[in-house]
């Protein structure tokens, strides 16, 4: 049997990759041919050809951001089997048992889903997804620029800014280039988000409309719409863009619908609705949002932090722990940080722990999990949670059970700390590069956090162990 597939992820770093091996490891154990293309962070790596489409059995779809048009064109007439990448993992030993009953034939004008029907092709989190993972790289490259001109600064380099007769610093230089990551991250999410849903045509409005949403000078507000913004603007954009293209004008104008009349006339509308309502509305809200966040006493900011943490280290890089990370990333643009060093700090803990904990009891661990322990280390420090998910399967109730309650203590430390992180990074290495302060507290926070988990899983896992023990015996 010959297999091809496509696997990614709105972040497109862990599961994007782990997936894809999972996959190829599974196929060469039962003897199938197969190929599969990532598309991660770095792009399109091991793409596939026509010709490996063409002679394959099956796809497979292991999709966290779905997939472009043209690639629905690539697989028009396959047999698929679509499911959610978070989902590939647990259920790639089963995958192929039954895939002829699990297959559906694809057509470019709509996905059709499998009979599983968890697969998750469309919908407003995919949207959304799509939008964090284009401004990722923006907010990425930016921080680093900015950590980089706050560190010449702190090595005793000017901070000089451009005016009139005066040559600005490169200090000074580096972080407003740095800074510009920022400015356009929030038009990028939502021009992305309506490129998902109306594709190409829908991009440059949503972009324009957000970036003027976010302007304050433009509009005279005291905040920007923020992610706000980009979440409303990219979702009616999209929708608006995607309807508008079902309109006929017959042969001599229908090639003009997409590349002028929609851009034109949805900019048109969005720009003023954007002007007069929904720029000035967004703003309020966002203003009222980060007030409030700020108003909140300390006892409960760290109950907060603790239900943040706790979700991020539930299900490893699943719905609810996209859900909290977009919550803190989304605050990035508005300057605060501090929600978001709780991600900084949790995310590590996962992997780290478990390999730790296969080294101070390797008897309560597989051989497989012990040899992937160093692997698990390494990948986490740098901010991966998904290679904890391995453990996890192998024993969900203990593993969850510590992971969960040591990232919801870890959570709270960061916010009684106030730890902040300025944007995405190297994880373990953050404070090193000026991510992530004040370092010496960051890192307390996450030895007390990796401690606990470590003492966690040991001692949940012990007993969970005993237990199976004592059913098969009573078997």
């Amino acid at each position: 049997m010959k297999i091809v597939g496509i696997t990614n992820c709105p972040a497109g770093i862990a599961h994007t990759y782990m997936v894809a091996e999972a996959i190829e490891q599974k196929c060469k154990q039962l003897g199938y041919q197969v190929h599969i293309e990532t598309q991660g962070a770095s792009g399109v790596e091991n793409r596939l050809t026509d010709q490996q489409i063409a002679a394959a059995d099956y796809v497979i779809l292991a999709l966290g951001k779905g997939i472009s048009d043209e690639d629905r064109i690539r697989f028009d007439g396959k047999k698929v089997v679509e499911l959610p990448v978070s989902e590939a993992l647990k259920h790639v030993d089963t995958l192929f048992d039954d895939i002829e009953n699990q297959a559906t034939v694809l057509h470019a004008s709509k996905v059709k889903l499998g009979n599983n029907q968890k697969a998750v092709k469309e919908g407003i989190m995919s949207y959304l997804m799509a939008g964090v993972s284009a401004a990722l790289p923006f907010v990425i490259g930016g921080g680093l620029l900015v950590a980089v001109g706050s560190m010449m600064v702190q090595f005793g380099m000017a901070n000089t800014a451009m005016a009139k007769g005066v040559t600005p610093s490169l200090a000074w230089v580096v972080t407003s280039i740095g800074n510009l990551g920022f400015t356009f991250m929030i038009p990028i999410m939502g021009a992305y988000i309506a490129n998902a849903i109306g594709d190409k045509p829908a991009f440059a409005p949503a972009f324009l409309v957000t970036f003027l949403a976010n302007n304050t000078d433009l509009l005279g507000t005291k905040s920007g719409a923020g992610f706000l913004g980009a979440v409303i603007i990219g979702l009616s954009i999209g929708y608006f863009v995607k309807y508008f293209k079902k309109v006929k004008l017959g042969k001599a104008l229908q090639p003009l619908l997409g590349s002028m009349l929609i851009p034109f006339i949805t900019l048109l509308i969005f720009g003023l609705l954007t002007y007069y309502l929904l720029g000035p509305a967004m703003s309020w809200i966002m203003s009222g949002l980060l007030a409030f966040l700020n108003a909140i006493p300390t006892s409960m900011k760290i109950v907060t932090g603790f239900i943040i943490g706790a979700m991020l280290a539930f299900d490893m890089g699943g719905p609810v722990n996209k859900t909290a990370w977009f919550f803190a990333f989304s605050l990035l643009s508005s300057h605060v940080y501090n929600w978001y060093g709780i991600v900084g700090v949790v995310t590590l803990l996962p992997p780290m722990a478990a390999a730790i904990a296969t080294w101070l009891r390797p008897n309560m661990f597989t051989k497989q999990e012990r040899n992937s322990s160093i692997s698990a280390f390494i990948v986490g420090a740098t901010v991966a949670t998904e290679p904890a998910i391995p453990y996890a399967l192998a024993a969900p109730i203990p593993m969850i059970a510590a992971n969960t309650l040591a990232g919801g203590i870890a959570g709270a430390l960061s916010i009684l700390f106030n730890i902040e992180r300025i944007a995405p990074g190297i994880g373990l290495f953050d404070p090193l590069i000026g991510l992530e302060k004040p370092w010496f507290l960051f890192y307390v926070t996450v030895a007390i956090g990796l401690a606990l988990n470590v003492l966690f899983i040991i001692v949940f896992k012990s007993a969970w162990l005993k237990r199976e023990a004592k059913k098969t015996q009573t078997q």
